[in-house]
């Protein structure tokens, strides 16, 4: 298990508005991980902290990623490698896991955060979106 930031393209958080549309911007931790399922919750948690996310929010993100995890691991599809990544996206936090394999996420996962994550699988890639409220800032902020 490792820890390092991935390279992302310049547009960001601006790229897409849906989960399987968003793009980690430039120098977005990734946590490398293999079968350790406490380290990915961990990783989630401390990354929606850093962007400011808390209390539900982050709990469901952190909850969704450890499912979704543990599904990838029991079915050996972080074998060859995976990475967890999580950064910010305009009204939401983005959380994608990646592996060498292609990724599914079962029904009954999805069912059971449908209407409060959103997970869009492509290839290897499994993307949860969680919506976050934007706080307005105060003039002269």
């Amino acid at each position: 298990m490792r820890a390092h930031t991935r390279a992302g393209s310049a547009a960001g958080d601006a790229a897409g508005d849906s989960a399987g549309d968003a793009v980690p911007p430039p120098g977005t931790p990734a946590l490398e991980f293999g079968g350790d399922l406490t380290a990915v919750c961990e990783f989630v948690a401390a990354q929606a902290a850093r962007h400011g996310v808390f209390g539900n929010r982050a709990a469901l993100l952190v909850v969704a990623a450890g499912e979704v995890a543990a599904h990838l691991m029991g079915h050996g599809m972080t074998r060859y490698g995976a990475a967890v990544l999580v950064w910010p996206q305009q009204a939401a936090l983005v959380c994608r896991l990646h592996t060498a394999a292609e990724a599914a996420v079962p029904a009954r996962i999805a069912a059971r955060l449908r209407g409060q994550v959103e997970i869009v699988v492509r290839g290897a890639d499994v993307t949860l979106r969680v919506p976050v409220p934007v706080v307005p800032r105060e003039a002269g902020s």
